[in-house]
């Protein structure tokens, strides 16, 4: 390059509008500060999945029950996606019985395991409120979200250590 043609150079006129909009990138989300005051006030949840590697029992998903109060994870091996129901009445059996504490809301993504006819009518029967993501918002949820991509690191740092084959 030449240095010397751009020494008298204004910054100000080299700005181009149509430059900066295409660069723009959607606004970071604030963090919500709102934290659950009491165990399974909130509980946050969400589904990964497929894998391309099937367990030895021939799940492919998996589902994840946050605490919004404590983060404690409960994950839930599934064989299909439709499973989630199932697993969640499970969960909600154990915080019943063994922490006698009922989930107060349920916070998930829009996804079908989620919203549908069986699951909208457990929750309403056990008075829960379920509270949903607007749509291609993932950060919403992203407690959850965050769950699953740690949960996925910590795996793969595992099977690096081991030395897993790459195909798994």
């Amino acid at each position: 390059m030449f240095p010397s043609l751009f020494a008298s150079c204004y910054k100000d006129k080299l700005v181009c509008d149509v430059c900066e909009l295409a660069k723009h990138t959607r606004a970071t989300y604030l963090s919500s500060s709102e934290r659950s005051q009491t165990p399974f006030e909130i509980v946050h949840s969400d589904v990964w999945g497929p894998s391309v590697v099937t367990s030895l029992l021939g799940e492919r998903w998996f589902v994840t029950f946050i605490d919004g109060f404590s983060r404690y994870t409960w994950l839930y091996l599934l064989k299909q996606k439709c499973d989630v129901l199932s697993a969640f009445k499970d969960f909600y059996a154990l915080i019943c019985n063994q922490y006698n504490a009922r989930v107060k809301i349920f916070r998930s993504d829009n996804g079908t395991e989620y919203v549908n006819q069986e699951f909208d009518y457990f929750l309403a029967s056990n008075g829960i409120i379920h509270q949903t993501t607007c749509v291609n918002t993932a950060a919403q949820n992203g407690v959850a979200e965050r769950k699953n991509r740690h949960l996925l690191e910590v795996a793969r740092s595992l099977m690096f250590t081991m030395n897993v084959p790459k195909f798994l």
